[in-house]
């Protein structure tokens, strides 16, 4: 029909000049022009039958909309997965719209127009609503584009055209990407900053801690937050209220700038767990000549590399004096490599006796860490030499020095070992804590 032809030539003339990674590519196309005979009031004429063709790159993954459950069950898309959808339509609008020489509207943009290759890269397809947005072009139209439901209320009411129509669908498809295709309605009934909170809660804080890595979970989460922001702007009633899509992108690579440090955690080592804790076993019964020595607690401290280069690091305790092994531990993390250390806390009470209270200050260990490249650094060489290299290295410009400091917890288990005063239990705890043996 008519209509149809008008689309075929709205395309012909449109997706030719668009070449993006985010929008369909067009091949080729036909447009075949038939003399045909054929009756009209009673009489035969001969009359022009136009035959047209398009074909465009073939996507295997079908479009979004086979995505979009109607209650986002937890079975589908994982979040990451998601967020390229939502990054690449908005890469692809923000082309159509700020990327040309004469703007392009869609007017069409909804999740059977967002078509997924093999990789699950979007694109925007469906550009036989489209208008090209100019000069010499109207912001309004009589004739009825755009789909049910992706629509603007501007366009609804007053048939007003302008690239905040694009936006709306947008916010849209973002919003039932993330919140299901029929649950998505919910924000309608409460304010923007409470539905944000529902649904990065309930619909994606439990799913992200099952499906990734611990250190990457606040990231990820802070970026579910940020594109639900971006969705509920984009659907305002005054259209002069939504984000352009130069707006919207920028907001999203900030996002994976501040995912950076948490994908490679901003350090060199990932240390596990941050606190060494140490279950204490508090005797009844005062211990009599070497008995004391016999008992002890041992934590394991793991330092993971997830980088490409050799990690050294020094193990300080802030109070030498108080720890049987008065040197630093020092070594080298190879790449993809989890170094484990072993900290023993011994009862020795004759050491204790000789030492500091407990009470006179915070117990923890400082652990410094760098690259070290291709330097041999022997992990036993003594600690002099390590010491020294971390004492360069932290003059020189551009070889950071990172530390972490690590508490320790002491937690008092009893022993059923028969009785004494409290004045001994007291001094038992004191040199359970003092007395802190470290091997590598």
């Amino acid at each position: 029909g008519f209509h149809f032809d008008m689309e075929i030539e709205q395309m012909i003339s449109i997706i030719p000049k668009v070449h993006h990674p985010n929008i369909v590519q067009l091949i080729g196309y036909c447009h075949e022009i038939e003399q045909v005979v054929v009756e009209y009031e009673g009489k035969h004429v001969i009359a022009a039958e136009i035959h047209n063709g398009l074909c465009f790159e073939y996507l295997p993954n079908g479009s979004l909309a086979t995505y979009i459950t109607p209650d986002d069950e937890d079975s589908g898309l994982d979040w990451q997965t998601r967020y390229r959808i939502i990054k690449g339509t908005c890469d692809g609008l923000k082309y159509l719209h700020e990327g040309l020489r004469s703007p392009i509207i869609h007017m069409s943009l909804n999740p059977s127009h967002i078509l997924m290759d093999e990789k699950m890269t979007p694109k925007i397809a469906g550009f036989g609503s489209a208008r090209l947005f100019g000069v010499e072009n109207t912001n309004i139209t009589m004739s009825p584009l755009g789909t049910m439901g992706y629509m603007p209320p501007e366009y609804i009411d007053k048939q007003v055209i302008s690239k905040e129509f694009d936006i709306f669908s947008l916010g849209v498809i973002i919003l039932k990407l993330m919140k299901g295709q029929k649950s998505y309605h919910e924000w309608d009934f409460m304010s923007p900053e409470k539905f944000i909170e529902l649904v990065a809660h309930e619909k994606w804080g439990e799913r992200l801690q099952k499906t990734m890595d611990v250190t990457l979970v606040e990231g990820h989460f802070q970026q579910v937050k940020k594109c639900l922001e971006i969705a509920v702007r984009c659907v305002e009633y005054d259209r002069q209220k939504r984000p352009t899509i130069g707006e919207i992108v920028r907001m999203l690579n900030e996002t994976e700038t501040s995912l950076i440090p948490q994908i490679d955690s901003g350090l060199l080592l990932h240390v596990h767990p941050l606190e060494l804790t140490f279950m204490l076993s508090i005797s009844l019964e005062v211990p009599r000549k070497k008995k004391a020595a016999s008992m002890s607690s041992s934590c394991s401290l793991h330092l993971d590399n997830k980088g490409n280069d050799r990690v050294a690091f020094l193990l300080v305790a802030n109070s030498p004096s108080r720890y049987l092994a008065k040197d630093p531990l020092c070594g080298v993390v190879p790449p993809r490599c989890i170094y484990t250390l072993t900290l023993t806390m011994c009862n020795n009470k004759q050491q204790a006796l000789s030492m500091p209270s407990i009470d006179s200050g915070a117990d923890y260990f400082t652990l410094h860490s760098v690259v070290v490249g291709q330097y041999e650094l022997d992990k036993d060489t003594i600690s002099a030499e390590y010491e020294e290299f971390f004492k360069k290295t932290k003059e020189k410009a551009g070889h950071e020095v990172q530390e972490v400091a690590l508490n320790v917890i002491c937690c008092q288990q009893q022993a059923d070992c028969g009785t004494s005063s409290d004045s001994e239990v007291h001094n038992l705890i004191c040199y359970d804590i003092v007395c802190l043996v470290v091997h590598n």
